[in-house]
């Protein structure tokens, strides 16, 4: 009965940091929408400029503007494109940190040097905490410079006005 006992506890350690990997996925879910919004954003505003540099002699004061709004635009939605494949890279590698620290546990139960393992469950749980931290900087980073992209955007119709 003692050793079924060790069993279950053995599983629901290793099983332990699924938790962390489940987090790690709806982070990602929620970058992966930022990610393909800004994409598609970014391909939207490039269409739209080139249409404006085809007719460029033509311009208007109107579409200077604009143009010259499209570029600053493009700018900052292309660094924060950059924040989000940073946070997730970081929450990629973190998952797998969780899943090297569920193996560290596992070879706990089985191994004779304890010292060895909890070293190695160390070395892969706290650097995969790390990274979900780093994370979600990338992502408050992001969320920062998407005020800037929208506060482009109201500047310009207020120009129009």
């Amino acid at each position: 009965m003692e050793t079924i006992i060790e069993a279950i506890q053995a599983i629901q350690a290793i099983l332990a940091p699924a938790v962390m990997i489940t987090g790690v996925a709806l982070l990602l879910l929620t970058f992966n929408a930022r990610h393909s919004s800004l994409v598609n954003r970014i391909r939207l505003l490039d269409d739209e400029e080139r249409e404006l540099l085809r007719r460029r002699p033509k311009l208007d004061k109107m579409e200077t503007l604009r143009l010259k709004s499209i570029k600053n635009q493009l700018d900052l939605l292309l660094s924060r494109l950059l924040y989000v494949r940073n946070g997730m890279l970081c929450l990629l590698f973190a998952a797998t940190f969780f899943v090297l620290t569920s193996f560290s546990i596992g070879l706990a139960y089985f191994s004779a040097s304890i010292g060895l393992t909890q070293t190695m469950i160390n070395f892969t749980f706290i650097p995969g905490m790390l990274l979900v931290l780093i994370g979600v900087l990338f992502l408050a980073i992001e969320v920062h410079i998407s005020y800037r992209v929208i506060e482009i955007e109201v500047m310009e119709n207020k120009q129009r006005d």
